[in-house]
């Protein structure tokens, strides 16, 4: 795996020129590669490129419906946040370790959570490298028994995973936190630890089923913890030509809580995101573009705060009601 950023994507954001970047590179010995006519750089050119300061945020990917895209999502976003020079740590806590595989990794005889909640292990000694910029801790089958095993030793939840990850937040600018697709102690506890709830949702009745077990899950930590996890919902798979995507889209508009929780960047349904995992390298790691990469990178922009959005509300609604039209 190995992401590239494009000197004229990060003149694009900079507002500066493709020369201007090519300055910075050569005056900080910075390391580039070229093929063809286009030349990229990695994370610790990004770092220096960028110089952006960032503040240290955990996400958690969660909601109550399979398929939905939680691990490709983070998959990507992690190769692209860390081309903007973010440090990241994506922490697997399926017990069926898709992001974990999607790295390309055997996590068969590495520690995973449960090793670390049972006292065995620790996060920071255990965590694997997948690039520069880019950490994993992962995850096996053994996680299944996760909720089973914070119940019997009745471990607080506001402590079981935060505790851990606290100590980790000096070392990364964002921590990804891939989770079951399911309600349980485990998925409360990686609630508790993170800042934010990144809830994908795609143009299926069930997910907002789904969407709304979650919130009524979110609440019911707010009520025993003193303390509501904020939540952001992202369109995934969207096509603005489709019925159900339009109505779903307008559902989450007309709610009353939900619609102050979307998300401004919308995913397009696009192949390039299965066939790049199934291949164990990110949708970055190719320079030829894709409605994937813009999706992901106006996602990732959002996710790390380094451009304001000036898309409201209503710019989405006339979005879709235009992308209906094509």
């Amino acid at each position: 795996m190995e992401p590239k950023m494009l000197i004229g994507d990060a003149a694009g954001l900079l507002k500066i020129t493709n020369q201007a970047i090519l300055k910075k590179i050569k005056t900080k010995n910075l390391k580039c590669n070229k093929t063809g006519k286009n030349i990229f750089f990695g994370y610790t050119a990004a770092k220096e490129i960028f110089n952006f300061k960032l503040k240290p945020t955990v996400l958690a990917f969660q909601i109550v419906k399979g398929g939905v895209g939680k691990t490709a999502i983070t998959h990507a976003l992690a190769a692209r946040a860390s081309l903007y020079g973010a440090k990241v740590l994506c922490i697997d806590l399926d017990q069926q370790a898709n992001l974990t595989k999607h790295f390309g990794i055997n996590s068969t005889n590495l520690p995973v959570m449960i090793d670390v909640v049972k006292g065995n292990a620790k996060i920071e000694n255990s965590l694997v490298e997948i690039t520069d910029g880019i950490h994993l801790f992962p995850s096996r089958i053994d996680n299944a028994i996760l909720d089973d095993h914070i119940m019997v030793e009745s471990l607080r939840l506001d402590k079981v995973y935060k505790e851990h990850i606290d100590n980790l937040r000096d070392y990364y600018d964002l921590i990804l936190i891939d989770c079951p697709p399911a309600l349980g102690r485990s998925v409360a506890a990686a609630a508790l630890a993170s800042d934010c709830i990144a809830a994908p949702v795609t143009p299926d009745a069930q997910c907002l089923t789904g969407l709304d077990l979650l919130h009524d899950g979110l609440k019911s930590i707010k009520k025993k913890y003193g303390r509501l996890v904020p939540l952001k919902i992202l369109m995934n798979k969207f096509d603005g030509r489709t019925l159900l995507s339009r109505e779903i889209l307008s559902k989450i508009l007309e709610h009353n809580i939900y619609r102050d929780c979307l998300l401004n960047t919308y995913i397009r349904q696009n192949q390039d995101f299965a066939n790049h995992c199934a291949a164990s390298i990110s949708i970055f790691d190719s320079i030829k573009p894709s409605t994937a990469k813009e999706d992901i990178d106006f996602l990732t922009q959002e996710i790390l705060d380094i451009v304001p959005s000036t898309t409201d509300q209503q710019e989405k609604i006339s979005m879709v009601s235009i992308e209906a039209t094509i």
